[in-house]
């Protein structure tokens, strides 16, 4: 979730609420013991009550809730306490491990999601109605994004944008997820939807993963690429991230690899390093084809398919359900998609870029 001030509307965002009446808000009694009516409660309201309890719905803790929202946990706790006097229910249940939503939780967040989605939209519309493009976009990628389309359509993008300060930031899929939830970057394309409450995914591409070898390896063996069965990997020395990374949980839900006299595994979380090992030593890499195609092209690099069966890689688009993408950002992703479009005419990809980003 973003910083509170994303969502300042006419001076309520940081307005403590008024007129909040206590009563047994938490023996279910609903409006039992409460002076004011329904109407009154529910108008002192605001959206940093609401984000806090978004946040506390999502995270399931108070004090990840807290580090979220840039407040302190004891903070955070009397805001969620101001609010379900406000609504007059229970929203969570309190246990020594974290907080769990009760069935009025579970509605009311849904109601909550809503309305933060609304508040950005209404902004984002008025910007738009402006011509007012975000003078910064934060994006962020993984490697193989970086790879095979960033230095493409970069300079084009720039030059069509003068007025658009850009940051892309180089990651895996956890700390792009994290980037997103934190607020440092408005969205990233990883290779593993998150299952976390406060994230959307949409799928964004699929590409075929391919082994990778040095280019004198083709010169000794073989003039032209010929493909190798998925399960020939057991027998070869590779180098792979390490499980944590959904490229090596892809390969490894179709064959099973072990270090044997002949075989052996070298982990390297980084595609720089493996890319300069695999080129200069026997080493070989299973990486998706859009890292390095152009390498192959150029004979740098010798690039073979796998089969029985194929291995794709699937990357998703994520972001905060209440994130609503500027201008200047879905420029930049539809961009991209335009230029996977055309590598994919140019070199003969078989892949499946989506349609444009709204």
């Amino acid at each position: 979730m973003p910083v509170i001030d994303r969502y300042y509307v006419g001076g309520m965002t940081n307005r403590k609420p008024e007129n909040v009446v206590r009563g047994n808000v938490h023996k279910g009694k609903g409006w039992e013991g409460f002076s004011s009516s329904p109407s009154t409660l529910i108008g002192s309201l605001d959206l940093k009550q609401i984000c806090c309890f978004v946040a506390a719905y999502e995270e399931g803790s108070f004090s990840r809730a807290a580090e979220r929202e840039h407040c302190t946990q004891p903070g955070l706790s009397v805001t969620i306490q101001r609010l379900e006097s406000a609504v007059a229910h229970r929203l969570f249940e309190r246990k020594a491990r974290g907080v769990t939503p009760t069935v009025a939780g579970k509605q009311f967040y849904a109601s909550c999601v809503d309305v933060l989605k609304t508040v950005v939209q209404a902004r984002q519309h008025m910007l738009d109605l402006a011509g007012n493009i975000p003078a910064q976009i934060n994006i962020g990628l993984p490697p193989t994004m970086f790879k095979g389309v960033i230095s493409r359509m970069l300079p084009d993008y720039l030059r069509t944008h003068p007025h658009v300060d850009v940051r892309l930031a180089e990651g895996y899929s956890g700390t792009l997820t994290d980037w997103v939830l934190s607020g440092q970057t408005d969205v990233a394309i990883v290779t593993r939807p998150p299952a976390h409450l406060g994230l959307e995914a949409t799928h964004f591409y699929r590409d075929r993963l391919v082994l990778v070898r040095c280019a004198n390896y083709g010169s000794r063996k073989r003039r032209k690429p010929s493909g190798h069965h998925l399960s020939e990997l057991a027998k070869l020395k590779l180098v792979l991230p390490s499980q944590r990374h959904s490229l090596r949980q892809i390969i490894e839900s179709g064959v099973r690899l072990d270090s044997t006299a002949s075989a052996r595994i070298l982990e390297i979380d980084g595609m720089l390093g493996t890319l300069e090992l695999v080129r200069t030593s026997d080493w070989a890499t299973v990486v998706a084809n859009l890292a390095v195609m152009d390498e192959a092209k150029q004979g740098r690099l010798l690039v073979e398919p796998i089969h029985g069966p194929e291995l794709w890689i699937d990357f998703y688009l994520i972001r905060t359900k209440d994130a609503l993408l500027s201008v200047a950002c879905r420029d930049f992703l539809n961009c991209m998609r335009q230029t996977l479009n055309g590598l994919e005419n140019a070199h003969g990809i078989h892949a499946t870029p989506e349609t444009s980003v709204s």
